[in-house]
């Protein structure tokens, strides 16, 4: 039967694989986010007023989305 302190390492050593996959799965997206800040191509500037006004043209609501 296995101590406490052993079922702990075990523990331990199980889950290293699972957390060291999520570190690199986190340093992609950090990535990725940083790649999309540094983004100057004016895409978003030019995308976002079409996307913004047909968000606004297809609401059943009355209330705007956006408080501007």
């Amino acid at each position: 039967m296995a101590t406490n302190a052993e079922r702990k390492i075990k523990n331990v050593v199980e889950t290293e694989p699972v957390q060291e996959e999520r570190r690199l799965k986190n340093l992609a997206c950090i990535e990725l986010i940083n790649e999309w800040l540094a983004d100057e191509s004016g895409y978003d500037e030019e995308a976002w007023p079409k996307l913004k006004q047909m968000l606004e043209d297809n609401r059943s609501s009355n209330r705007s989305l956006f408080n501007e």
